[in-house]
């Protein structure tokens, strides 16, 4: 199991929305690709083991002179910025020249024997186990050299009957890809070369345009945005099958993924006005989950971005939350919308002074000597329990429990501790059974867990 923690971050929200005034992340305005609503349409983004910013069109922004016909014609294109907003040499990518000498592509461009017919793009994704890009262009997928823009495979995905989704990748380098119409259409796995493709089950609803892969390839987060909610498709490990899904995020209709690359947090877009989520969930705003809470059903955000509107006053504009990335470091988030006419900058960049650490169990090094969070004894418990805390030197200390609402129901400490190890007792006498949060805070250093309360 994993341990996440992070300095300066804050658990959960405030004021009346509880999912409100939450997010450390603010947003720098100096990254400005385009002003000019160029990229009004963005259907993908991501970011290279070089920090640069990878960012895709749905529709054709450029022309190119036909190596056929001699004649100019639209094209759709990939925009690469170094992260200081400059574009990379290679910028913009209009043909995929394969490294094998296959070939060429002309990206967003097929010709089908008569005409030219346009590939819009839909979903830009760079690979965890070795950074490199995997392109969706419409039913076409390309695997592309994240230092070169050289081809590196390509797959023709015929089994959607239309556009597919934005791919996900696990640690193995098996890239994953599933269809924009998802009325019994298959979620596909590929290798690392976009060769053997095996479909691992049938999608029976909604109408999606991306998707989650955890990093050992066994668990699967789909949303069909239309459907109001997250399914979770799980299995023991890769030689066995998934079961059903279970539900969560109830409420969420979610039209973009990423996995933080440090904490290892699913963050997921709630909805837009045109798809608008429930309550308590804001449209144009992704929220973070700890993955091994919601496999234990705390559905609580642990952190947000939220798109800032081009409407001056207003708090939404016409953007749907359509892409998400983080540099290598997890201090910078890129977001990008579709339909973000009101605008002038569709890809937004946002920082944060959160320091991100994660570590196994076991493997401490990175967490901050003398600091420790314990598991609570016993757990379950009825109606007490124990829980233990260290901390390496005299600080303002805060202690404090929530429900799976985000809702504190306890303040177990509050004041200037010494260092050193203590133990408190929490009393749920009067609260119902269920899973509780506990949050300790010390010196801009914030560690949670979980416990159960079962009477």
């Amino acid at each position: 199991m994993k341990i996440y923690i992070s300095l300066f971050l804050s658990l959960f929200f405030i004021f009346s929305n509880p999912f409100s005034g939450f997010s450390q992340w603010a947003q720098d305005t100096t990254f400005k690709p385009f002003e000019d609503d160029k990229l009004v349409e963005v259907h993908g983004l991501a970011v290279d083991p070089d920090g640069k910013i990878w960012m895709q069109p749905f529709g054709a922004t450029e022309t190119i002179t036909s190596s056929r016909t001699g004649q100019e014609v639209q094209t759709r294109v990939i925009y690469i910025y170094n992260a200081d907003g400059s574009p990379a040499d290679f910028s913009p990518l209009f043909v995929i020249e394969f490294e094998d000498g296959s070939g060429t592509d002309t990206l967003g461009i097929e010709w089908t024997g008569s005409s030219y017919e346009g590939n819009s793009g839909r979903g830009v994704e760079a690979s965890i186990s070795d950074g490199h890009i995997i392109l969706s262009q419409y039913n076409f997928l390309y695997k592309v050299d994240y230092k070169t823009g050289k081809g590196l495979g390509k797959a023709v995905v015929d089994q959607c009957n239309g556009a597919i989704t934005e791919a996900s990748t696990d640690e193995s380098g098996n890239i994953y890809i599933g269809c924009v119409a998802a009325t019994d259409s298959p979620l596909i796995k590929y290798d690392s070369s976009l060769q053997n493709p095996e479909t691992l089950f049938n999608i029976t609803e909604g109408f999606s345009r991306d998707f989650q892969v955890s990093s050992d390839g066994n668990t699967i987060w789909y949303a069909g945005y239309t459907t109001g909610k997250i399914l979770e498709y799980s299995r023991e490990d890769e030689f066995s099958s998934f079961a059903e899904p279970d539900t969560i995020l109830r409420g969420f209709k979610s039209e973009s993924f990423d996995i933080h690359p440090i904490t290892g947090f699913l963050w997921a877009s709630a909805g837009s006005l045109n798809d608008f989520p429930e309550e308590p969930y804001t449209p144009q705003t992704w929220y973070a989950f700890d993955i091994d809470l919601l496999k234990s059903g705390v559905e609580s955000p642990v952190d947000s971005i939220k798109w800032v509107s081009g409407l001056t006053g207003q708090p939404f504009d016409a953007a749907r939350p359509r892409a998400l990335d983080f540099s290598p470091d997890g201090k910078t988030a890129y977001v990008g919308a579709f339909s973000a006419v009101d605008t002038p900058v569709d890809v937004q960049k946002f920082v944060t002074t959160q320091q991100f650490a994660s570590t196994e169990s076991g493997n401490t090094s990175e967490l901050p000597e003398g600091y420790s969070l314990d598991q609570n004894y016993p757990n379950p418990f009825n109606p007490t329990t124990s829980i233990r805390y260290s901390i390496n030197e005299p600080a303002f200390t805060t202690l404090r429990v929530f429900d799976m609402l985000g809702r504190e129901v306890s303040i177990l400490v509050k004041d200037r501790v010494s260092a050193g190890t203590h133990t408190v007792t929490f009393d749920a006498t009067g609260l119902p059974s269920g899973i509780y949060i506990y949050q300790l805070q010390s010196n801009g250093l914030t560690m949670t867990k979980q416990m159960s309360l079962i009477k």
